[in-house]
């Protein structure tokens, strides 16, 4: 599906630049993109996980505001695009986040909806996260990302994507796969919160 995202960003008109990074995808996804004219492709060699991959990508942007997607996002139009940019444009917030519902996905959009503080569907202004640990984070990024903009007191609106999926894991890799990609991405979920805590601690008792 990164194709759908990297077309429906294309075709809105809206972006300075496109930076997609393939974190170290050992499938045919690096050849698809580098084919794809109008977008900066960051092919590494490696896989650095999801917090890797879009500190790679910032060092990258040139741009004021950054807006983050996920690869693995149908539904996507020049609508959700502007409603995810136009709080920051508007000077209403300092990071939008977007939630996504989809009528056929009732479960992921609760989930989404309950856990929408950990979307992977961010924009915001680069100046707010140059300075953000996020590098080592992995799939704890998101967490790493609340954490930072909460420590810098910044402004967060939530924006409900409606008509949006997200596919689940089970369905790109089959179920066993899935599984156990979803395990790992709890895992390194739980350790930066875990990491988070641990600051905080240390925080209270310096």
């Amino acid at each position: 599906t990164i194709n759908y995202v990297v077309r429906s960003a294309k075709n809105s008109h809206i972006f300075h630049e496109i930076i997609v990074v393939n974190d170290g995808s050992r499938d045919n996804t690096a050849q698809l993109l580098s084919l794809e004219k109008g977008i900066i492709f960051i092919n590494l060699p490696q896989n650095l996980g999801k917090g890797g991959a879009v500190w790679r990508g910032l060092q990258q942007a040139t741009g004021d505001i950054i807006l983050m997607l996920d690869a693995d996002l149908i539904g996507l139009t020049k609508y959700h695009f502007r409603m995810l940019l136009r709080p920051l444009l508007k000077k209403k917030a300092d990071v939008c986040i977007g939630i996504v519902m989809h009528k056929e996905k009732k479960w992921s959009s609760f989930i989404q909806k309950t856990g929408s503080d950990l979307s992977g569907q961010q924009a915001f202004w680069k100046k707010n996260i140059i300075d953000a640990n996020i590098k080592n984070t992995r799939f704890g990024l998101e967490i790493a990302l609340k954490n930072h903009f909460k420590k810098k007191n910044l402004k967060t609106e939530k924006i409900y994507l409606e008509g949006v999926k997200h596919i689940m894991k089970e369905e790109k890799m089959g179920v066993t796969k899935g599984l156990e990609a979803r395990i790992k991405m709890f895992s390194e979920i739980g350790k930066e919160i875990a990491s988070s805590i641990k600051d905080k601690i240390n925080e209270k008792s310096g």
